[in-house]
């Protein structure tokens, strides 16, 4: 003979027990307290119509002291593991929900059969057990084992994979249930609660409402418990919907940040303007400022006199537009001359097209203008950066 008493885990636990305390604690008091024979109406009745109402009471009824003793040691154990994970309202919900899932699906199954009843806790146990099996699969469970033979007594010190674990449960109550057949069985009610729990702890890590820390099963199954932080972080990245989430991030940052441009040209603020711009082209180098967003920034700075700004958003203009490029090449001249930059002025000049541009005389004052501002500077033995 042996006792197996489960007494702790190293599964994470992030919240006290409280619920699961709670239920060991009913179960026990309504044992203690009531007599079958007050409590038979509140036992689950198959094969007699449905009743909603037992659905939920006869998960806290039990046949005796053995039945009574060995469900609260698991409930401890699997309470445990789940609760720690989902935290009390959860917990409760789940519990209650798993129980009452149990009891419908059980006597509706059981519509025209030979009527009967049933009790217990189990069915609920077995679903956490589930529930312990899907969140936590890797984990240990400690137990005290205590092993007796006639006089020969000895305890130990004993750890099992919550897996191993329940999965000999499992294993025992399906080679049961093929023995005895379809009939209504305890094996049968285990497997049904077990069920239950299963899809229930699917449904709750596919929606996130539990944090398995990648020790689920599933992470489990797909070795992403032994991965590196950064590898773990690396695999999320390629995922197609984290590909898909941060490019429509990037589009509504994209997005947000030429309304802002417009914004400030609106409000007369053109430096500003220029810096998001700036900004942009080097976190979207494919992005380049509208034509006309871009001549009226250029405007408003020398309107300003932000002169160096002006200049570097003239040449980037003329980089990618060709509308208006004869017109802001003349700009960029006068800006310059403006700068004590005569050469480079000059060699704005000479790239305009006499034709294309239709203001030859204009030109021909500021190529004057900057000619001789260039001979002024060479005698003076002053020279622009570049020559």
């Amino acid at each position: 003979m042996f006792l197996y008493l489960p007494y702790g885990t190293d599964a994470p636990i992030y919240y006290r027990p409280i619920v699961t305390i709670a239920m060991i604690v009913i179960n026990v008091l309504v044992f203690f307290m009531f007599t079958q024979e007050q409590v038979a109406s509140y036992m689950l009745a198959v094969g007699a119509g449905l009743h909603p109402v037992q659905w939920l009471t006869t998960n806290f009824l039990h046949a005796d002291i053995f039945h009574l003793a060995s469900n609260m040691i698991f409930l401890w154990i699997f309470g445990l593991v789940v609760e720690g994970k989902l935290g009390t309202f959860r917990m409760l919900a789940v519990y209650l929900g798993i129980g009452i899932l149990y009891g419908a699906t059980t006597q509706i199954m059981m519509l025209g059969q030979d009527p009967t009843f049933c009790l217990g806790a189990s069915a609920v146990i077995f679903g956490l057990a589930a529930m312990a099996l899907i969140w936590a699969p890797a984990n240990r469970i400690d137990a005290l084992l205590i092993v007796w033979f006639g006089f020969y007594l000895r305890s130990k010190n004993f750890d099992a994979k919550i897996s191993v674990l329940v999965g000999i449960f499992l294993a025992l109550d399906i080679a049961m249930l093929l023995l005895v057949g379809g009939a209504l069985s305890t094996p049968l009610l285990h497997l049904v609660g077990a069920i239950v729990g299963a899809i229930v702890g699917i449904v709750m890590l596919k929606m996130n409402y539990v944090d398995c820390e990648h020790w689920d099963i599933i992470s489990v199954w797909k070795g992403e418990n032994l991965l590196t932080d950064e590898e773990r972080a690396a695999i999320e990245e390629k995922k197609p919907e984290n590909i898909k989430r941060r490019e429509e991030a990037r589009l509504k940052h994209k997005n947000l940040l030429t309304e802002e441009i417009e914004l400030a040209l609106t409000n007369k603020k053109p430096l500003p303007a220029y810096i998001i711009a700036q900004r942009k082209e080097r976190e979207f180098p494919e992005w380049f400022l509208p034509q006309e967003l871009h001549l009226k920034m250029i405007q408003q700075l020398l309107v300003d006199k932000h002169l160096e700004a002006a200049t570097a958003s003239m040449r980037q203009y003329l980089e990618r537009h060709r509308e208006q490029s004869s017109f802001v090449r003349i700009m960029l001249a006068q800006a310059l001359l403006t700068q004590n930059k005569p050469g480079a002025a000059i060699k704005v000049l000479d790239s305009i097209s006499m034709q294309e541009a239709g203001t030859e005389q204009a030109i021909q004052k500021i190529r004057a203008k900057a000619e001789a501002m260039h001979r002024k500077n060479m005698d003076e033995g002053f020279y622009e950066m570049g020559e």
